[in-house]
């Protein structure tokens, strides 16, 4: 047996089952579709998920199923996939990179990560929230009345999508519909955008190697907390577009039996040509519209809340950054001087916000924090080579120690890692030139702060246990910060 059919053996049977329940769920309501009466025998019509297989016309529906069912299909196959093929790829690929003493730990490493069952509670988790949220968005129909086919949301709807609006219940049903469609448009379209990239995190981490379970959780709750700021963000499009959607024919009043007419309706206010026009009168001013038919107006601005909603879902990362950044320059005149902050990753070289992102997702969040990892570990954990996060975790370090004075001790002196840094003194000492002064006379002119350098420096020496390395020269060092011949 070999290894790829050991990796299948260690799936359990219930692990298949994420990729069954989906199936026969899409496929028992196509079958419906296809083969299925919309009423019941006794002649009323299904109160349940069959009902949805006779909302739309049977092949339109048919093509919606196939493409849900393609959607969340996605996240389980690229999880096996990856356990199957690309696991044995970086555990090549880190051999390769990682010195020779450590390489049986990265066989032990990435033994556990080869197995579906590491990756089960996150896909499962990403699996229900992708078939929920596709649902809602190719598979339920909003109507307004109750004599329509889909989710009847005049009986009402809750409190999360009508938040203040659910007022309007019973006193003004053309508000509340107008409301109604506008949450859920934005829920549906925060929803899209974050799965869009989550897909596209998901298809670079597959190539990259570096696909984990979190990958699989961050995208679960990207795509939740996205479609709720979305839906959050619509109740602002009320604000700034407060008139209503109205929706054609008018609904009818199951209380009373009266249609009702919309309170938006625009009625003509003058008799020129244009506005006769408009109202769909002729020439003799007998009109020319259907009986049921009402006018109802749509403002411009409307077209952009689908759009907005995708973007905030795919960038919801960005704007909550955007809204702490506001938030912390407004609070930089609370906080006292002396209060600690941390370093930001962007500080280091070759750091990317894409880095950044991937970094916080394994707790490394600042560069204090990352000065302290295990190079082989996070090698194992991400995409990264061993050379590159070995470099970034010795530059954590020295910033971690400079704190705010590291960017211009980098671009005055040409060294930037703590490995850097002990080459350099090290050759120093055995040239018997004091490293110390070198660097300290290319920092500073000013007495005082060549003082307070000279300290830093001298401390930084002693905790790289800084040994005598003899048979180079490194008077010119300093300004070049590169080590001569």
């Amino acid at each position: 047996m070999d290894q790829n059919e050991d990796k299948q053996w260690r799936m359990v049977w219930y692990d298949w089952l994420i990729f069954l329940l989906p199936s026969l769920f899409f496929i028992s309501l196509g079958l419906e579709s296809a083969l299925g009466s919309p009423l019941r025998p006794d002649g009323t019509q299904y109160q349940d998920f069959r009902a949805i297989a006779h909302w739309f016309d049977p092949v339109f529906f048919q093509y919606n199923l196939v493409m849900s069912l393609l959607v969340v299909m996605v996240v389980p196959s690229l999880a096996l996939s990856y356990t199957l093929i690309m696991t044995d790829r970086k555990e090549r690929r880190l051999q390769h990179e990682v010195p020779a003493e450590r390489r049986g730990e990265i066989r032990r490493r990435m033994g556990r990560r080869a197995s579906f069952g590491e990756y089960r509670g996150s896909v499962w988790l990403t699996t229900t929230v992708v078939m929920l949220g596709v649902s809602i968005l190719l598979l339920f129909k909003p109507v307004s009345s109750p004599g329509g086919m889909g989710v009847d949301f005049s009986l009402g709807a809750n409190m999360l999508t009508m938040g203040p609006f659910a007022e309007l219940y019973g006193k003004n049903p053309d508000s509340y519909y107008s409301h109604l469609i506008r949450n859920q448009i934005a829920f549906q379209f925060g929803f899209l955008g974050a799965y869009v990239y989550f897909i596209g995190s998901v298809v670079r981490a597959y190539f990259t190697l570096d696909l984990t379970s979190l990958t699989f959780v961050d995208g679960a709750i990207r795509m939740i907390v996205a479609s709720i700021l979305a839906l959050v963000l619509s109740f602002a499009f009320d604000l700034a577009l407060p008139e209503e959607l109205i929706s054609a024919p008018a609904a009818s009043d199951t209380r009373g039996g009266d249609s009702i007419k919309s309170s938006s309706t625009i009625e003509p206010k003058s008799d020129t040509p244009a506005s006769t026009a408009r109202a769909g009168e002729d020439a003799q001013g007998n009109s020319k519209r259907h009986p049921n038919e009402i006018e109802s107006t749509i403002p411009a601005g409307l077209s952009m809340l689908p759009v907005v909603a995708f973007f905030f879902g795919f960038y919801p990362k960005r704007a909550s950054l955007a809204i702490e950044r506001v938030a912390l320059k407004v609070m930089k005149n609370i906080m006292s001087e002396g209060s600690y902050r941390a370093l930001p990753l962007s500080m280091l070289a070759g750091m990317s916000y894409s880095h950044e992102l991937r970094l916080e997702r394994e707790g490394f969040d600042n560069i204090e924090n990352l000065s302290s990892a295990d190079a082989v570990d996070l090698a194992v954990r991400t995409y990264f080579s061993y050379g590159q996060l070995k470099q970034w975790i010795d530059q954590a370090w020295l910033a971690a120690h400079l704190r705010e004075d590291y960017p211009d001790f980098v671009r005055r002196t040409g060294i930037g890692s703590s490995d850097e840094l002990q080459r350099f003194l090290s050759t120093c000492d055995g040239a018997k030139v004091d490293g110390v002064e070198q660097l300290v006379a290319g920092l500073s002119a000013d007495p005082t702060a060549s003082a307070s350098w000279k300290l830093r420096l001298t401390a930084l020496k002693i905790l790289l246990n800084i040994g005598p390395a003899p048979g180079k020269d490194c008077r010119n060092l300093a300004e070049t910060g590169h080590e001569p011949g």
